[in-house]
């Protein structure tokens, strides 16, 4: 038995081990690759330029990628164009989000068109991140991508690359191909690639509705496929937009592709060409080139389908099949579960009694790992504070976490059932744990029926196992009873363990008590092996489990510092109101550390800043700084307008110190009826309750040398009152005070104002 139960064990061990081994990406082609073929190492010459600096838009160094990808295009013997124009972004609330976008732009004609294919990713990077992920990556493999394919056989298709400008503010570029481009009326497939992160597969995470032919024709193309129903469903729930949002809203089928490990990398500084993952940028490219020639060779008229849910095994081919079948399988999945629960009890092996017990048992398993499991990462996240620098909610170490999380809740499992093991007997238990699976089956069909896959397929499987031995109760040995049941848990182990995985890397281990309910439920369709690894020693996989939870979450501690290879991220700006002459030095870290205490005192205050950024609802440290002779922004009044009871007002406004960004905001008490910027209007209507008091703000991105006109139409009640807050990239030079540089063990956080000047000036009209 002992050999039996060893087997078993590295039976499902195997299988786990296999689907997320799968998950990582395809290996990398070098420089002398087929020249038909995707090159990551031809792509990584595109990348050691993009990605050399930080190139925010409108940056010195954004100009420069974006005279790099047009040289390039045109050394290829394309002709690319330049899209300048304002974007607004009316899709959230106040502050809207505008600027001066240049979309890079070209196109491959094919033979016979019937429409075109839409290549897209973003060339713009936050303000202190060179961005080799985020979108450098998308960059590199889009321009090795029309390099591959004008060596290549013609295509049918148009396939237009569009290199947006403005994602990161906004998704402006976006905006400004959908509302302005004449080539938006060609496009029949949009195909957007973006990075969270700076390693791992790229996932196919969102696509249309209606996509049924969609997911049925990138199953044929696609090579080492990473994607799932589940992640489109989850997705929409977030309120996480990338460029595809735009592509989407304007009702172009597509498929949007992003690699997520390491999101700890995201948006800083290290998101570098030392830290990106080769292998992430040949399976961004290879996902690319394939698609482009399967679906360039078809006809892309018409081709929204009923919706599908599908799934890859193994990262090796996709299973899809009909929305429309959910129900059904939902049904046909509910009456075998009734059918075998009544065999069940007609052989004796069920009762009412002893499901509930198996009912209640699951209900404690979930309810006691997600509790401790929380409550753990509270203590972690309280005991060691350098977690809480890290704002993507996620740690440098956070495998260590997982796998310990993973075990702990492996260790409780089988502990409560050892202890309800004596109070019936496996079948009750296991039965009581599939009803629950039973009902978010159920649930899941209606409400996400994107996620039915996961419990429909496990249930049929196992309910047929057990149909199985109960048919055959009295003829089988015991042995062949845990073989059928091994071979019918596949389904579950091979689904839910790279989807668990992925799950922890998405969602990240700040969350990860959530996660853990899909662990739980994994190991209720396992309770026949549990209870084999359990007995006659019953104590030894809870204690083994346990000790190696701990181990890993002590080691996840003694490795919580910050090092050169994993450094802190940290704040700090420069902040003068030129309405007082008073500077500041502010930071929206937790306190001062080694660095930022050469700016803060120990003991800086906290407040909130609506002096000027009255929408942030988190508070700054805050110190007294020299007040330095910065030009503020300004504003000219070109003309004042009044009838029937409103004012309208053509405002002029500039930044003298040439700031990238431009923040204007209203006071509370003004009631905007319309808005435009240069021209573009902007949805005045939609407020936004915050505690700022503020009802309506604007944040300009690249601001131009021309200028921009504001246009507002108000109530006439009282003068308009306008705070304007310009924002320049770097500290300012503070006379006869020279400080440090940051240690290798720091770095800017990529979010918001870090490492930049801010001027604040306020107008009355």
């Amino acid at each position: 038995m002992k050999y039996f139960k060893f087997i078993t064990f590295l039976f499902i061990l195997s299988l786990v081990f296999l689907g997320i081994y799968q998950l990582n990406p395809p290996h990398r082609l070098g420089i002398n690759a087929p020249l038909v073929e995707f090159s990551a190492g031809r792509a990584m010459k595109h990348l050691e330029v993009i990605a050399q600096k930080p190139h925010p838009i409108n940056s010195p160094e954004h100009v420069k990628v974006r005279d790099y990808i047009l040289k390039e295009l045109t050394a290829l013997g394309l002709q690319p164009e330049v899209q300048k124009t304002t974007a607004v972004n009316n899709k959230n609330s106040a502050p809207f989000a505008a600027g001066t976008v240049h979309n890079i732009l070209v196109k491959l004609p094919g033979s016979n068109s019937s429409k075109a294919i839409l290549l897209t990713a973003h060339y713009d990077s936050v303000a202190n991140s060179p961005g080799a992920s985020d979108d450098g990556a998308a960059v590199a493999a889009m321009l090795e991508t029309v390099r591959a394919l004008k060596v290549g056989s013609s295509l049918k298709n148009d396939v237009i690359f569009l290199f947006t400008d403005g994602e990161e503010p906004g998704l402006l570029g976006a905006i400004a191909f959908v509302e302005e481009h004449p080539w938006k009326k060609d496009v029949g497939l949009a195909v957007n690639f973006e990075a969270r992160g700076n390693s791992g597969s790229s996932v196919m995470f969102e696509t249309n509705s209606e996509n049924g032919w969609l997911i049925q024709e990138f199953a044929k193309a696609s090579v080492h496929p990473v994607t799932s129903s589940l992640f489109n469903s989850i997705y929409k729930q977030l309120p996480n937009d990338t460029d595809f949002t735009i592509f989407k809203s304007a009702d172009f089928p597509g498929l949007n592709f992003a690699f997520l490990n390491g999101v700890v990398y995201y948006h800083t500084a290290y998101d570098n060409l030392q830290k990106i993952d080769w292998r992430s940028l040949q399976h961004h490219g290879e996902y690319a080139l394939a698609l482009t020639r399967h679906f360039g060779k078809l006809n892309l008229t018409n081709i929204k389908q009923s919706d599908a849910v599908y799934f890859d095994i193994f990262a090796s081919f996709i299973v899809s099949y009909p929305e429309a079948w959910v129900i059904p399988l939902t049904v046909l999945t509910v009456v075998l579960f009734f059918g075998v629960t009544i065999l069940g009890f007609q052989k004796k092996y069920l009762s009412f009694a002893g499901i509930s017990l198996g009912f209640l048992a699951l209900f404690i398993n979930n309810i006691s790992v997600t509790t401790v499991v929380t409550v753990i990462w509270w203590f972690l996240n309280n005991l060691h504070s350098e977690y809480r620098a890290i704002l993507q909610g996620d740690t440098y170490n956070s495998n260590l976490y997982a796998i310990a999380f993973v075990t702990l809740a492996i260790a409780i499992t089988s502990g409560v059932y050892i202890y309800f093991y004596r109070k019936t007997n496996i079948q009750n238990l296991t039965f009581g744990a599939l009803l629950w699976w039973l009902i978010l089956m159920v649930l899941a069909s209606i409400y996400l029926p994107g996620a039915s896959y996961l419990f429909t397929f496990p249930l049929l499987l196992n309910l047929g196992g057990w149909g199985f031995i109960f048919a055959t109760s009295k003829n089988a040995p015991l042995g062949i009873s845990f073989v059928v049941l091994s071979v019918c848990s596949i389904p579950a182990i091979i689904l839910f363990a790279p989807t668990i995985y992925l799950m922890l890397v998405a969602l990240t281990i700040s969350i990860s008590g959530v996660v853990m309910v899909m662990v739980i439920l994994l190991l209720g369709l396992l309770i026949p092996q549990l209870y084999l690894f359990t007995h006659p020693h019953k104590w030894l996989l809870p204690v083994t489990a346990l000790t190696i939870s701990l181990s890993l979450i002590i080691a996840g501690s003694l490795t919580a510092g910050f090092n050169a290879n994993h450094p802190k991220p940290n704040s700090i700006f420069y902040a003068l109101n030129a309405d007082t002459g008073e500077a500041i030095w502010a930071s929206f870290d937790e306190q001062p550390d080694d660095w930022t205490s050469q700016f803060l005192a120990q003991n800086a205050e906290k407040v909130s800043l609506t002096e000027y950024l009255p929408f942030a609802s988190q508070q700054v440290l805050k110190n007294q700084a020299p007040a330095l002779s910065l030009a503020a922004p300004k504003i000219t009044l070109l003309s004042d307008n009044t009838s029937n009871g409103t004012r309208t007002l053509n405002l002029q406004i500039i930044s003298l110190r040439q700031g990238r960004i431009v923040r204007v905001y209203l006071d509370s008490t003004v009631e905007v009826l319309e808005a435009a910027v240069n021209s573009k209007k902007i949805d005045a209507h939609i407020n936004n309750s915050t505690n700022s008091g503020t009802l309506w703000g604007l944040h300009y991105y690249a601001l131009p040398q021309e200028k921009i006109e504001l246009t507002l139409t108000v109530k006439q009640s009282q003068p308009l009152k306008l705070k304007v807050v310009d924002q320049s990239d770097g500290l300012p030079e503070i006379p006869n005070k020279s400080f440090h540089k940051r240690p290798n063990y720091m770095m800017p956080t990529g979010f918001g104002t870090s490492d930049s000047t801010l001027v604040s000036k306020t107008f009355t009209f």
